[in-house]
């Protein structure tokens, strides 16, 4: 059942969509209307949440693939089309991280992070554009990073390629505009996810490594996924209708003009 009309007669397509910000989302964008395509490799997952929507009286396509496969993607968005209607929003959201220091980082780290955090979200416009321009336009929203905006000591190849998605919004913003179709990211910070819970757990330390995080957030405290969430739908609907290229942080103002530092190192004692 919807509760708003942000989003209105719109099929969005989210990739990363079974679990943490990508299934926040596919409840918000769902709750303003929209129908919904979800896509991602976690197959038990996926259909869960797409159970819930289901059970919401949403517009549901949940199909499992990998970010990375063009037949993937192409059987996927050609099954949205068919079902739903056509494709006028984008969130790509799928993506992968690594925490490991420059000098230890391998080939195949780099070939794994640029094949999900760049050629993924190449692969998945591509086959989206063709429909959103046949719909008069339509909005593109990509999850980048504040690593993608400031360094990470920890993280250096992942911060790369989210300063990739960066600079590809931007580059898609200035070439879709006379489509009409609008291009910007999100630049998430510290987010209350499946995957940053394993991050901060992997050491055998979560609890400090969770208040050693807060620390060094200006807000003081991690965000939740829906805190993501509304920052896409706001970039998603009419009323970003004259915002294209940006790169929005939304991380507590932990970019806002502080340096980053390795925080997991901090004495919290």
């Amino acid at each position: 059942m919807t509760t708003g009309t942000r989003l209105q007669d719109k099929v969005a397509i989210i990739t990363g969509a079974a679990k943490g910000i990508g299934a926040a989302t596919a409840h918000m964008f769902v709750r303003e209307g929209a129908a919904v395509g979800l896509f991602d490799k976690d197959s038990e997952a996926l259909k869960a949440t797409a159970e819930e929507l289901l059970k919401k009286g949403a517009r549901v396509v949940a199909l499992p693939g990998d970010v990375t496969s063009a037949g993937d993607i192409s059987k996927f968005v050609e099954t949205v089309v068919k079902e739903l209607g056509g494709v006028n929003i984008l969130v790509n959201n799928a993506g992968v991280t690594l925490t490991r220091p420059f000098v230890e980082t391998t080939v195949d780290d780099v070939d794994f992070l640029v094949s999900v955090n760049l050629k993924g979200l190449m692969l998945f416009s591509q086959a989206a554009i063709p429909h959103m321009e046949k719909a008069g336009g339509g909005a593109i929203v990509h999850d980048a990073s504040n690593a993608g905006i400031v360094g990470r000591p920890w993280q250096p190849m992942y911060g790369a390629t989210k300063a990739g998605v960066v600079s590809l919004t931007k580059s898609m913003a200035l070439s879709l505009a006379k489509q009409n179709i609008r291009v910007n990211c999100i630049c998430p910070g510290s987010i209350d996810t499946p995957m940053l819970r394993g991050a901060l757990a992997s050491s055998g330390q979560f609890e400090q490594n969770w208040r050693r995080t807060e620390l060094v957030i200006p807000l003081g405290r991690i965000g939740a996924a829906n805190d993501i969430a509304a920052a896409t739908l706001f970039l998603a609907s009419d009323e970003a209708q004259y915002i294209t290229g940006v790169a929005l942080p939304v991380d507590g103002g932990r970019t806002a003009g502080v340096a980053e530092v390795h925080h997991l190192g901090l004495d919290v004692s």
